[in-house]
């Protein structure tokens, strides 16, 4: 589970644990992650002005860490990491904790390789998940931009499949595992389920691994805009 923006003060990140173990009728998580970084005022779910964000100051991400490390300690979670952290937050955070994260969960994909990311979280322990993998074609549409790529439309995408006999959405996922990272397809389609899960089967060769690495261009579907608030310290929420 994930802790959301509107439980980032210290005090509140143990009240929200619990909640969330409450409502899975569970005793402890295997892994428990901050969401984003970036802070709400208590209750505060999706801020409509920047009235709603705690500023920076009164809670910065090492304090809202801390209370994470209290969470593994008193077996509440077993695993602790981030979601959304870029290289430069985990460079700040580290010094400052006691437990290096043990995941960071990013929008990760073939137009958005992050391999500097990716390298530095495996340098220092980190292991990496991939989320949106496939493109999150099941965003809002208030949430899509225009003229948004189809990742398994892409030809050179479609070209590998080909070679391989499978389909687009299995190369792109074998993608992630051939990296050594973590990857989570999201899907209700039993079949899709299970071709997802034979995705590792897929023989990406040498050739494959890098047409596809010609394909960054640091494209997000995620892009994080709707957390710009600069007057309370949030911009550019992944220090691109």
């Amino acid at each position: 589970s994930k802790l959301w923006n509107d439980a980032h003060k210290a005090e509140d990140v143990t009240p929200a644990v619990k909640e969330s173990l409450r409502k899975l009728q569970l005793d402890y998580l295997d892994l428990y992650l901050i969401h984003w970084p970036v802070a709400f005022q208590p209750g505060s779910m999706m801020p409509s002005s920047s009235e709603e964000y705690l500023p920076l100051s009164e809670a910065p991400l090492h304090t809202t860490w801390k209370a994470m490390e209290q969470v593994k300690d008193a077996g509440y979670a077993r695993h602790i990491g981030v979601s959304n952290f870029s290289k430069k937050k985990l460079q700040d955070l580290i010094p400052k904790s006691r437990y290096v994260p043990e995941v960071n969960q990013v929008e990760m994909h073939p137009l958005l390789q992050q391999n500097e990311l990716v390298d530095y979280c495996k340098d220092h322990g980190i292991r990496v998940t991939a989320y949106s993998p496939l493109g999150s074609g099941d965003r809002p549409p208030t949430m899509k931009g225009e003229n948004e790529p189809t990742l398994m439309e892409i030809p050179e995408i479609k070209a590998i499949a080909g070679k391989h006999g499978v389909s687009p959405a299995q190369v792109l996922i074998n993608w992630h595992t051939q990296r050594d990272v973590a990857v989570i397809p999201k899907s209700t389609s039993q079949h899709n389920i299970e071709a997802n899960y034979k995705a590792s089967n897929v023989p990406l060769d040498a050739d494959d691994m890098q047409v596809i690495s010609s394909l960054d261009r640091n494209f997000r579907f995620i892009t994080g805009t709707f957390f710009d608030a600069p007057d309370k310290g949030y911009s550019n929420v992944y220090d691109e």
